[in-house]
């Protein structure tokens, strides 16, 4: 599929072995408008992709892969990317580890999710301006472990500055739950249960949940905060071309 390309809801998520939380961003309403097929894939981590999916990312025109995971995360599960001709750009949204690991400390994603909006502005800001400088045929794929809470605003952020509806851009989120429920979580639950951490409320949700209401609330505070998430990019470093850039690729 070449960027633009139109294609089916029903062909959002592409499953291929290893990865679960891969799918596109295209077919959203934006106004009289929607975004883009094949320009924007987020995913969660690409550690466990085989040749087949490989090819895959290949068939997709992924150009760019933004990483958006830690130092540590990257040398205890490295890409699976030999072969592949793509750009990655190494874009930690925390420079130690991620969100889900300070699961101890027993807080919930709207925490974390705050901090990222308070603290990390130019991080978020940093890997949106990769989708908005891709070439035209170029498309982006972003991920982090989960592509949960990291992706999840980065992606969140990118199609609401580019004019995405908020329903569909707090649907979009909301949708990796489902994709990670089962194999992915259980694996996840078990690791943290096995390093002895109490799988809490708050751990349970950290790790395998992507509320609505907790995406929705926060793009409503950026809103009264900031006036709009694409102001709230521009008070973090990108410029109005730039701005301008991302809504020209990622909605026609």
């Amino acid at each position: 599929m070449t960027p633009g390309s139109t294609t089916s809801a029903a062909n959002r998520r592409h499953e291929t072995p290893g990865v679960y939380n891969l799918r596109d961003t295209g077919g959203y309403r934006a106004g009289t408008r929607t975004s883009r097929w094949g320009k924007l894939l987020r995913s969660d981590a690409l550690h466990r992709l085989d040749a087949s999916g490989r090819d895959l990312l290949g068939e997709l025109g992924v150009a760019h892969i933004v990483d958006l995971r830690g130092a540590d995360e990257l040398r205890t599960a490295p890409s699976s990317l030999d072969g592949l001709a793509v750009q990655v750009h190494h874009l930690p949204v925390f420079d130690d580890a991620a969100p889900a690991s300070r699961a101890g400390l027993q807080v919930g994603l709207a925490p974390i999710y705050d901090h990222m909006v308070d603290e990390r502005g130019a991080n978020l800001a940093d890997a949106i301006r990769v989708i908005a400088l891709a070439g035209d045929d170029e498309a982006v794929l972003v991920h982090c472990t989960a592509g949960k809470d990291r992706t999840g605003l980065v992606v969140a952020f990118a199609l609401s500055a580019a004019g995405v509806d908020r329903d569909e851009v707090v649907a979009d989120y909301a949708q990796t739950a489902a994709n990670l429920q089962g194999e992915w979580a259980d694996a996840m639950l078990a690791g943290f249960r096995d390093s002895g951490a109490e799988l809490t409320p708050e751990v349970v949700e950290l790790v395998t949940a992507s509320p609505a209401p907790v995406l929705a609330a926060l793009l409503e505070r950026v809103d009264r905060e900031h006036g709009s998430v694409r102001a709230y990019l521009a008070a973090h470093g990108m410029t109005e071309d730039e701005l301008d850039r991302l809504t020209a690729a990622l909605v026609r």
